[in-house]
């Protein structure tokens, strides 16, 4: 151990700077927003009768604009990107380019166990530092986004999904044990810090882009919910109050027929129309009564599948356990490749 902190001081390093610019860069950004969310407090906006109806209409409006902390999203999503590339890459290859693997890896300590103490080491630096950055972004800077706008602060949202202290740094593991991996493949250090970003780029990207088809996993379908609209088809928001059950992500809608069947697109489209019609000519107190005579008079039923809220983190542990499972394959393919290796 001992060793191998010395031979990586400029991987702690790396870990070091990158942890401080984007702990500041929390910190800087959470100070700009404090006075903001204090009057939104002091006005009484969290209560059913607030003091100062307009502070609360300002201050939710500014809350609204999500791109104000994407920079930050972004930054801890690019964490185990530049882990996995400029860490866990070179760990391994550095050493066959150079060719010091020869003298490293015929010592006492075995060339595998000497390797796997290695990692062992940087997950041990950096998962803290990980969770703590998960922590700070998620359970600090955005729970003022989370209390007056719960569609911006909530984390289903995917961006946040990825970044809460549980998923941060099992991305961090990831990317540091791939890296490892393609280094002891690649053999050539520049080449598999190139081929890491590439890959573990392409991947955060696409589990970006699909994660709202993981949270179509495990719904619940309830015919109760009367959504805004009464659109049918894929939906991918945050629930919020009268919109749906509160902390709770409406995935899917539908309309099921006299026969219990599923109306098909046109026929669907047809309905929500009638019905939207309904809501828009009726007042707002009758309006979802309406809507329900009218829809039990044709025998139709507006379905909606949602993840209610305490399902949230059975999604981060299926998720997170299911990484480590590939990471955990990652170390086992880098050691067999060690092992056959010749000095």
């Amino acid at each position: 151990m001992h060793v191998a902190l010395i031979q990586h001081r400029a991987a702690l390093i790396t870990i070091f700077v990158a942890f401080v610019t984007i702990a500041i860069a929390i910190v800087i950004s959470r100070d700009a927003v404090s006075a903001s969310y204090a009057s939104y407090l002091a006005a009484g906006c969290t209560l059913a009768h607030p003091i100062d109806l307009g502070v609360c209409a300002n201050t939710a409006n500014q809350y609204a604009d999500i791109p104000s902390f994407t920079p930050l999203v972004t930054a801890l999503r690019l964490f185990p990107l530049v882990i996995g590339a400029f860490i866990g890459a070179p760990l391994v290859a550095r050493e066959m380019e150079s060719g010091t693997y020869r003298f490293a890896w015929t010592q006492g300590v075995g060339r595998t166990r000497l390797v796997l103490v290695t990692l062992a080491m940087l997950t041990l630096i950096v998962t803290p530092v990980a969770v703590v950055l998960g922590f700070m972004l998620g359970g600090w800077y955005i729970h003022p986004y989370a209390m007056i706008n719960i569609a911006v602060g909530s984390h289903w949202q995917s961006e946040l999904f990825t970044t809460t202290w549980w998923m941060t740094p099992v991305w961090t593991l990831f990317a540091l044990t791939f890296g490892t991996l393609v280094g002891a493949v690649v053999k050539r250090t520049v080449a598999a810090i190139a081929t890491t970003m590439v890959i573990v780029g392409g991947v955060l990207f696409a589990v970006g882009l699909y994660l709202t088809r993981i949270f179509d996993v495990g719904t619940v379908a309830s015919s109760r919910i009367l959504l805004n609209g009464m659109n049918s088809g894929p939906l991918s928001i945050v629930a919020s109050h009268g919109q749906g059950p509160a902390g709770g992500w409406l995935a899917r809608a539908w309309y099921t027929g006299p026969g219990g069947y599923v109306l098909g697109v046109k026929a669907a489209k047809r309905v929500s129309l009638h019905v939207n019609s309904l809501l828009e000519s009726t007042g707002a107190t009758n309006a979802p009564n309406a809507a329900k005579r009218w829809l039990a008079l044709h025998h139709y039923t507006y379905w909606v599948s949602y993840q209610p809220a305490d399902h949230f983190w059975i999604l981060q542990a299926v998720s997170g356990l299911a990484l480590l499972a590939v990471a955990s394959l990652f170390v086992l393919g880098t050691a067999r490749i060690i092992q056959h290796r010749r000095s």
